[in-house]
C-alpha cells in the first residue's frame, strides 16, 4: 500500500526518500540522548517524588484546594526538552511524550470503572450463566466476533456498556460555594473531585471504522472520588457514590427536544453525550452558587448531591414545576437534578469549553484559526434560543487579534503531503480548556500569567487506512481578552495505560484489544499512541498547583487519567 503514494506523485519521490533516509539516521541521536537521560531521572526521581508531607485525615467535602510547593524542577520535563529541542531529526515522533513519560516514571496513571455497572453489562467472563446472565467467554475483551454481537443483544441489561471521555471537577471550596458543596458533604472519606465520563453501548475497542449499533446510546456517569482518584464509599450505607443516568431517555420522556417546533420524536436521540459539569460564576460573587451540565451544545443547570442530604432542594426554588430529577439507571446514593431543561448556548456543535477570569465566564468556541471565545453568563437562564433567533445580542463574540505563532516542533505530517495535500483536517478543534501557568520566555521577559488548554485534529477521511488517528496539542494564551495565543506545541499523543494500571484497574477493557490499535501514519506506526486519544479534561490536582490531572478516552473504550507537573506540559511550548 505506501508504494502507490510516491508512484503518485514522482516528482517529489527522490526528495522524499532522502528525507526518509536523513530521518531513520537522525533517529539515532535522540535515542542516544534519552539513554543518556535515563539514569539521571531514574535518581532525580527518588528525590522529586519522596513524600514531603502527611496527609492530616479530612472529615467533609471543604478545605482549601490550593497548597503552594516550593517548585521542584521535573526530570522529566528536562528529558521532553531534550528529545524535542537539542536534536538533529527535525521530525518528531508523535509518541514522544509516552515515551518519556514511560522511561522516566514521572506520572501516575488511573483507569476508572463504575462499581455500580453490573457485572451483566460488562465483559468480566461467564462461561456458566444462570437466571438469564449473559454468557461470557473466557477472552471477551479480546474477542471481535463476541463484541460485535453483544452490542446488538435484544435484552439492553445484556449488553455491555463502555466507560470513557472523563473529566474531572474539583470541589474546591475557593471556586464553588458551599451551598453546593454541603450537599456533597460526607462524614469521615473525602471528597475531592466529581469524575464525569460517557457510558456507551457504542465503544471502538476494536478500532474504528465497525460501525454503530442498532441499539445505540449514551449515558451519563458520575462518581465522588478521593484524592487520590478512588471512588468513594458511603460510610453509611457502604455504597460506593457513583452513578450511571440515561439522560437522553428521561428528556425524551419529559418530551425535551433541542427545537420547540420540531416533531416529537418515537424514541430518545442521543443528543447529550460527552458532558462536563462545571462552576458558573458572575461578577455578582466570588464564588460560584451554580453548576451547569453541558453535552455537546446544550447546557442546564443543576444541582448535585447525596440522596439523603437533608439540604434545600435548590437555590432555584422559584422553578420547581421545571425541575428534573433524574433518576440513576445504577447507583442509589447520587442525585442529579435539573433545574430547568436544556437550553442551547450560542452555537451547535461541540467540543465547545468553559473558562473564567475575574468572575467572567467564557466558553472557547475555537481553539485556533483563530482563536474565538464567546462572553456567556451561565447564571442568566435561558442562554439563547436559536428557533427565535433570540438572545445572541447578549453574547459578545471576540477573536483573537494576534497572528498565531509557529509550533514549537514539527511531526510527520507538517513534513508529507498526500497527493499534494495535508493528511489532517485544517483547523484545530478544542479539547480541554484551561488551568493557569506562569510563562517566562527569557531572563528579560517579566512572568506572567497564561491559560494552557488541549487541542486535537483528527486525519481525513481518505485515505481510509489512515482514517481515525488523532493527535493533539497544547497552547497558552493571554486571559484577558482578546485572548492571543502565545505559543502552540506541535503535535503528539498521549498514550495507554500502564502495565500496572492494567494490573490494579477493576475495567476489563484495559487489559484487551484497545491496547492493540495504534497510530499509523505513511509506513510508521507509533507504539505508543492509540489510534484514538480524546483529551477531555485537564485540571489542578487537589492542594498542588504544580501537577496537573489529564482526562482522556483510549480508543473510545476505557477512561484514563494522568498526573503530570505543569513543567512537563510547559515544556512542549518551549519556555526557559
Amino acid at each position: 500500500m505506501g508504494s502507490d503514494l510516491t508512484e503518485s506523485m514522482p516528482a517529489s519521490l527522490t526528495k522524499r526518500t532522502t528525507q526518509r533516509r536523513v530521518s531513520r539516521q537522525a533517529a539515532f541521536p535522540i535515542f542516544v540522548t534519552l539513554l543518556a537521560l535515563n539514569f539521571t531521572i531514574f535518581v532525580a526521581n527518588v528525590w522529586v517524588f519522596f513524600p514531603n508531607q502527611k496527609h492530616d485525615g479530612v472529615v467533609s467535602v471543604h478545605g482549601s484546594q490550593k497548597k503552594h510547593h516550593q517548585h521542584r524542577p521535573d526530570p522529566s520535563a528536562e528529558a521532553l526538552r531534550q528529545a524535542l529541542y537539542n536534536t538533529t531529526d527535525k521530525i518528531i515522533p508523535y509518541d514522544i511524550v509516552p515515551k518519556i513519560l514511560h522511561q522516566s516514571g514521572s506520572f501516575r496513571g488511573v483507569v476508572h470503572q463504575l462499581p455500580s455497572i453490573p457485572a451483566g453489562r460488562r465483559m468480566i467472563p461467564n462461561t456458566s450463566p444462570k437466571n438469564g446472565e449473559p454468557y461470557v467467554p473466557l477472552d471477551a475483551v479480546n474477542n471481535w466476533e463476541y463484541f460485535l454481537q453483544a452490542r446488538e443483544r435484544e435484552i439492553k441489561e445484556n449488553q455491555p456498556l463502555y466507560l470513557y471521555n472523563p473529566m474531572l471537577l474539583p470541589l474546591d471550596d475557593e471556586v464553588i460555594d458551599s451551598t453546593i458543596l454541603d450537599d456533597l458533604s460526607i462524614s469521615q472519606n473525602h471528597a475531592a473531585y466529581v469524575g464525569v465520563y460517557r457510558v456507551s453501548n457504542f465503544a471502538n475497542c476494536h478500532g474504528p471504522g465497525k460501525g454503530v449499533p442498532s441499539t445505540y446510546a449514551n449515558f451519563l456517569g458520575l462518581a465522588l472520588l478521593d484524592q487520590e482518584l478512588n471512588v468513594v464509599k458511603d460510610p453509611v450505607s457502604g455504597e460506593y457514590l457513583d452513578a450511571v443516568i440515561d439522560i437522553n431517555k428521561q428528556l425524551w420522556e419529559v418530551r425535551w427536544t433541542p427545537m420547540r417546533s420540531r416533531s416529537f420524536v418515537k424514541k430518545p436521540k442521543q443528543y447529550m453525550q460527552d458532558c462536563q459539569i462545571f462552576p458558573a460564576r458572575s461578577g455578582h460573587g466570588e464564588k460560584s452558587h451554580q453548576l451547569i451540565l453541558l453535552c455537546n451544545e446544550y447546557g442546564t443547570p443543576v444541582q448535585l448531591k447525596l440522596k439523603r442530604s437533608s439540604s434545600a432542594l435548590s437555590n432555584l426554588d422559584e422553578n420547581k414545576d421545571q425541575f428534573i430529577s433524574f433518576v440513576n439507571m445504577y447507583g442509589n446514593e447520587l442525585q442529579l437534578i435539573a433545574q430547568q431543561k436544556p437550553n442551547m448556548i450560542v452555537y451547535s456543535g461541540k467540543n465547545l469549553h468553559y473558562f473564567n477570569n475575574k468572575y467572567r465566564s467564557f466558553i472557547e468556541i475555537w481553539p485556533g484559526g483563530p482563536h474565538e471565545v464567546a462572553s456567556l453568563d451561565f447564571t442568566n437562564y435561558p442562554y439563547v434560543d436559536r428557533e427565535s433567533n433570540t438572545g445572541f445580542e447578549k453574547v459578545e463574540l471576540i477573536k483573537a487579534l494576534k497572528a498565531e505563532p509557529n509550533a514549537t516542533f514539527m511531526t510527520e505530517t507538517d513534513i508529507h503531503l498526500f497527493k499534494n495535500r495535508a493528511m489532517l483536517i485544517k483547523r484545530d478543534s478544542g479539547s480541554t480548556c484551561c488551568v493557569k501557568i506562569n510563562w517566562k520566555t527569557d531572563n528579560l521577559e517579566e512572568e506572567r500569567e497564561l491559560l494552557l488548554g488541549f487541542s486535537h485534529r483528527k486525519t481525513l477521511s481518505n485515505p481510509k487506512r489512515f482514517k481515525y488517528s488523532y493527535v493533539s496539542r497544547v497552547y497558552a494564551f493571554e486571559p484577558d481578552p482578546p485572548f492571543n495565543i502565545v505559543a502552540r506545541s506541535g503535535f503528539f499523543c498521549l498514550g495507554f495505560a500502564s502495565d500496572n494500571e492494567k494490573e490494579v484497574s477493576e475495567n476489563e477493557q484495559v487489559r484487551g484489544a484497545a491496547n492493540d490499535h495504534k497510530m499509523k501514519l505513511w509506513k510508521q506506526e507509533y507504539e505508543g499512541c492509540p489510534r484514538i486519544h480524546f483529551v477531555t479534561g485537564i485540571t489542578e490536582k487537589y492542594r498542588d498547583e504544580e501537577t496537573v490531572i489529564i482526562s482522556y478516552g483510549v480508543n473510545d473504550c476505557y477512561p484514563r487519567m494522568i498526573e503530570v507537573s505543569k513543567e512537563f506540559l510547559m515544556s512542549l511550548l518551549k519556555p526557559l
